[in-house]
């Protein structure tokens, strides 16, 4: 008797390629992948896979039957978020995703209220640049910086990220400031390589920045922080992580043109969920909370003065206290 089990990891070697990708995919390991191919091979009697160097082609059986596995992929996963959206209780597991930049920098530092509140809530952060499937309950609640498309999703605009251009302290001393109408001649710039060549950053940078050298290239928005703090060149980022980093000035205003807004995103059965709901409302609480930093408020341009607004606050109290 077909095991729904079985197609489950058919369609992973399907969408991978590969044994050892089903297996990441599935978190199982490539041997229990290949077994249970078998298994399904046999019971249908066909075999679904041919064996190439590097990769499993799918043959006509597979392609004739990969419709119908995954519309019973589709029932059994509606099946399970139904059945989770109607659950009242304030406990079990919620798994987030969004970059691992935005978790580290903005989200996760600011938490701890979250756990006090839900101690029965497990919030699992699933970092990581690939858009992970809500449908597919790949994950619970996203984080993203566009707006889902699909209508089984729904989003809602908590709040948007300012972009500019930074430079360490001892880079503008060294190199003085860079002056955008002449495309930064004469000064390096952070440059971007594998996927992170296709961002909307890199565009403006190759347009922007044409005049400039490029001294190194990265794929990830922690490495490109990591590369500005070191004095390699000019780098990109968002408003939120310059001006909260240590020895890092602004010398633009924020690039209109690189904001992004923020969604939050679940799908449509599981948005009444208790558990779900509870942690959705806590990020939409704290991204508004930290709108004026996000926005990229309060900073003088090429200055290292006045970091965000709270240093201002800070600052001012300070003096009221002497």
């Amino acid at each position: 008797m077909l095991d729904w089990n079985d197609l489950r990891y058919f369609l992973a070697v399907s969408r991978e390629g590969t044994l050892a990708g089903a297996a990441r995919a599935l978190k199982v390991d490539a041997t229990t992948v290949g077994r249970r191919l078998a298994v399904l091979e046999e019971t249908l009697g066909a075999r679904l896979f041919e064996r190439t160097p590097g990769r499993l082609v799918p043959t006509a059986a597979a392609r004739g039957i990969q419709g119908a596995a995954e519309e019973m992929e589709g029932a059994m996963l509606a099946v399970e978020r139904r059945a989770g959206g109607e659950d009242a209780r304030l406990e079990g597991v919620v798994r987030v995703t969004t970059t691992e930049a935005f978790a580290v920098n903005t989200l996760l530092p600011r938490f701890a209220p979250f756990r006090e509140r839900h101690p029965g809530i497990e919030v699992r952060f699933l970092t990581d640049y690939g858009a992970l499937d809500l449908r597919r309950r790949e994950a619970d609640v996203a984080v993203r910086l566009t707006r889902p498309s699909e209508a089984s999703l729904v989003a809602r605009k908590v709040g948007d990220i300012a972009i500019s251009l930074y430079a360490s302290e001892a880079y503008v001393a060294r190199r003085g400031l860079a002056d955008p109408a002449t495309g930064f001649a004469g000064h390096d710039v952070i440059g971007y390589t594998g996927a992170a060549a296709k961002w909307p950053e890199a565009r403006w940078l190759e347009s922007e920045g044409a005049s400039a050298r490029v001294a190194v290239r990265c794929n990830s928005l922690l490495s490109v922080m990591a590369a500005t703090v070191g004095g390699l060149g000019l780098g990109l980022m968002p408003c939120l992580q310059g001006d909260q980093t240590p020895g890092l000035r602004r010398v633009l205003p924020p690039v209109v043109a690189l904001r992004r807004d923020i969604w939050l995103v679940v799908h449509a059965d599981l948005q009444q969920n208790a558990r779900v709901r509870a942690v959705l409302d806590f990020l939409a609480e704290l991204i508004q909370r930290e709108r004026a930093l996000l926005s990229g408020g309060g900073v003088v341009v090429g200055k290292q003065e006045s970091r965000s607004p709270r240093a201002g606050q800070r600052r001012r109290g300070k003096a009221r206290a002497s």
